[in-house]
């Protein structure tokens, strides 16, 4: 589409006008939110690159400098990158009220249930949900459905266990399946459909939760000792690891440390987090006040900038970036052999190691919760996992079936 770029918004204006558009139209947060990252990189890339002046060609280089990125990019990011660029090029040609194009409906799977499936549609929709939830747990269903029909199952009240399972074991997205059949077999029951409730036998999908990267205490002091602080980059690095390590600090929150937060007189370091946007209090070990201290008053450079670690190639006086912390640390992670068995190297690594090396000593969660400032009492069970030699005593067995179970599980 070309822009005619007299008489036209600003770039900054376009996007005011757009981002207040949608919000009228009531998109998500969360779809604002990466809508709004995507025009501040854009903005960024149209100051560096075109001085500021945006054009529709801008909005083309802009979006192959995306793929340019040293990552593999989600399908659904480059679609939501292309449409970002379209409403502000629509935006800018006086299409003020340009609306992203509707995909195609795709028809439900058909069969002798598709009464029950539009009974079930309505149903959905009548419970409040969104149009396009609907629209994904009916199709789920509709498939299942028509899955059951080849196999002499006309009626819900002739469904069985064996064909639920089949259904299960030939569906591509199985937690899918479980979250839309389920409730399906549960509202077919409350509504006579079928004799038994048999939601409780849709076959559970455990969502995979990666088990937190742990260091050993002597794998951590080993990553300490390789940094070379004789150097001016290695004092700087070596204090951001000290911290990451004995605090078990965000890269967020270490890189927004600034000069402020450090109390020598109380011994304290505090902080507001900013994830959590709690208060945080921890001690000023030893150690790190040395670190701290021969990085500030040999290699920091004197200038405005409140932050503690500022970056070592012009500009000196711009702090350092959560992406510049974890920089460092997997730079100095590469280094080390122990660190190449697949195992993460980033500073949050740092921070499961320290809540693991607590708990081996002896610490319950609500002290492992306190000292990595974390709000919930729930945020420290990610870490209970890799603390199974203490879980083991109180494991249990499997309960024998019993009541409805175990009559469904008989009539298999």
């Amino acid at each position: 589409m070309q822009i005619n770029t007299e008489n036209t918004p600003t770039l900054t204006d376009s996007i005011k006008e757009v981002t207040t558009e949608m919000e009228k139209q009531q998109y998500s947060k969360y779809f604002m939110r990466n809508h709004k990252n995507i025009y501040q990189r854009l903005q960024r890339y149209t100051e560096n690159k075109y001085n500021g002046i945006y054009t529709g060609e801008a909005g083309k280089e802009f979006i192959k400098s995306e793929f340019c990125r040293g990552r593999e990019l989600a399908t659904d990011y480059v679609n939501l990158c292309a449409n970002a660029i379209e409403r502000i090029n629509r935006n800018m040609a006086g299409e003020k009220d340009w609306y992203p194009p509707s995909a195609i409906r795709k028809e439900y799977a058909s069969s002798c249930y598709d009464g029950i499936v539009q009974e079930y549609e309505t149903y959905l929709k009548n419970s409040g949900k969104t149009i396009t939830n609907v629209r994904a747990r009916t199709h789920v269903v509709a498939r299942f459905l028509a899955f059951c029909e080849p196999y002499g199952i006309v009626s819900l009240g002739n469904m069985t266990m064996k064909c639920i399972h089949e259904a299960f074991e030939s569906a591509a997205d199985k937690m899918n399946f479980q979250r839309a059949v389920t409730p399906f077999l549960r509202y077919a029951y409350r509504y006579s459909l079928t004799r038994e409730d048999l939601s409780l036998i849709v076959p559970s999908v455990t969502r995979h939760i990666s088990v937190p990267t742990v260091y050993t205490p002597e794998e951590v002091e080993l990553l300490l000792s390789s940094i070379d602080r004789s150097t001016p980059s290695g004092k700087r690095n070596y204090a951001v690891v000290l911290i990451a390590a004995r605090l078990g600090l965000r890269s967020c929150d270490i890189c927004g440390l600034t000069l402020d937060n450090i109390h020598y007189e109380k011994g304290s370091i505090e902080l507001v987090q900013s994830k959590t946007k709690e208060h945080l209090s921890l001690p000023l070990l030893p150690e790190i006040r040395e670190a701290l201290l021969d990085y500030i008053e040999n290699i920091r450079p004197r200038c405005g900038c409140k932050n503690i670690f500022l970056k070592l190639t012009p500009p000196r006086d711009e702090g350092l970036g959560p992406v510049g912390v974890q920089t460092i640390v997997r730079r100095i992670f590469a280094k080390m052999p122990f660190a190449r068995n697949n195992r993460h190297q980033g500073s949050h690594s740092l921070r499961s190691s320290l809540a693991t090396t607590l708990l081996d000593e002896g610490n319950d969660y609500m002290t492992v919760q306190k000292v990595l400032g974390q709000t919930s009492p729930d945020s420290a069970k990610s870490y209970i996992k890799v603390d199974i030699e203490h879980l083991r005593p109180f494991s249990l067995s499997v309960p024998v079936p019993s009541y409805v179970f175990e009559k469904l599980l008989s009539a298999r």
